[in-house]
């Protein structure tokens, strides 16, 4: 769009998000600010029980159309088919849905990375202490830099049984090549869960051409939505390579004469017990981004907000960087020579008003650059990293 179209584009999408503006917000990949839209659906179906209260068919019918719309609305996000979305509380929940839904024996094998974050690597651990598999972790270099594909190849054998990895890595931002890996497990009969964490909402995701097994992701980060709402993605083919580890009244089918049966969808993985309220701000959040905002140009803003701040940042003196290749999601990681990375987010917070992260792990700064960023505040925060 044309750069004046573009700047009231921006300018009423930063108008509906007074977080965005009340501090220069660098930290989606953490918590995205909540836009208005959200607030208010989340307000009249609060509202709406309060004043109704929570019981009888029209009650229970619109509870049915808002789960039904967000798993629509995500459905759109990820190019999936309705059937196949649960909605979840958050990634972790959608990574242990799977991680527990295989019959695991001992000395079976998962293949997971060095760069995952613990949403990932909990649920592992414990299936690793409980049932006595192994985890074999590809190297995938310092920051990331190594070719995933071979690192993972690598290490498979025939006790294989589950890739786990992320789409973008959490400590550096670094775009895994997940396409191939998918296509890899598909040929060895290996089902690939993804960590959508920091992915949904900050790039395009194709799930059918990423030919992905599953697929977790959260709201309340890039996505700008709820806390406690999310989904799980289940490729139709491989919904019944997983088990329900837990199951509740949306997991099952209600129908005359059936005792006991599983939903033959995602939904199998759903419980109940959701915020009608949260998912409803879910699903306008979702509508918002879609309709308002408008996907590919969110993508495309992102993407040159990083670079622009990619090649800002590299000016700073004594600054390492340690994100690859610029602009390839919204995470930026690096690091400053002689600062401690914990007093640096102190002091841009207390001083600046500016919000980002570190990554403790790898002793970094990280920084989000979401679509209702500006440049000038990406100058504004180069120019307090260089007095910090």
């Amino acid at each position: 769009m044309p750069d004046h179209t573009a700047q009231t584009h921006l300018q009423r999408i930063r108008q509906d998000m007074p977080a965005a503006t009340s501090h220069l917000y660098f930290n989606a990949g953490t918590f995205g600010p909540l836009m208005s839209s959200a607030l208010h659906a989340m307000q009249e179906r609060l509202q709406s029980e309060y004043l109704n209260g929570r019981l009888g068919m029209s009650a229970w019918d619109a509870m049915r159309a808002i789960q039904n719309n967000a798993r629509q609305r995500v459905a759109h996000l990820l190019n999936a088919d309705e059937s196949e979305i649960a909605l979840t509380g958050n990634t972790g929940e959608g990574m242990n849905i799977i991680s527990y839904g295989l019959n695991w024996q001992q000395g079976d094998e998962i293949i997971t990375t060095n760069h995952e974050h613990y949403n990932a690597l909990g649920p592992l651990y414990q299936i690793r202490d409980r049932y006595g598999i192994t985890i074999r972790f590809a190297d995938l270099g310092t920051i990331g830099e190594r070719p995933a594909l071979k690192a993972i190849a690598d290490l498979v054998t025939s006790r294989t049984r589950l890739i786990v990895l992320s789409h973008v890595l959490w400590t550096t931002g670094t775009l895994v090549n997940v396409r191939d890996i998918c296509h890899m497990g598909r040929e060895h009969s290996i089902p690939v869960l993804v960590d959508g964490a920091q992915s949904a909402g900050a790039i395009p995701i194709d799930v059918q051409a990423l030919g992905a097994d599953f697929y977790a992701i959260p709201m309340q980060k890039w996505l700008c939505g709820p806390d406690g709402t999310g989904a799980l993605y289940v490729r139709g083919e491989a919904l019944n390579a997983i088990k329900s580890t837990y199951v509740g009244y949306p997991s099952m089918k209600h129908e005359e004469g059936i005792d006991w049966a599983l939903n033959e969808n995602a939904r199998r993985f759903e419980m109940g017990g959701r915020h009608p309220a949260a998912i409803a701000g879910q699903a306008a959040a979702l509508q918002w981004l879609e309709e308002t905002v408008g996907y590919p140009w969110l993508f495309d803003r992102i993407a040159s907000l990083s670079r622009y701040a990619y090649s800002a940042l590299k000016t700073i003196p004594h600054l390492t960087m340690l994100t690859p290749t610029a602009g390839e999601s919204g995470l930026i990681s690096f690091r400053l020579e002689g600062c401690d990375e914990e007093k640096v987010v102190k002091q841009l917070q207390d001083q600046h008003n500016i919000f980002i992260r570190n990554i403790p792990s790898m002793k970094s700064l990280r920084v989000s650059t979401g679509f209702y960023n500006t440049e000038a505040e990406i100058d504004t925060l180069v120019k307090a990293l260089r007095e910090a």
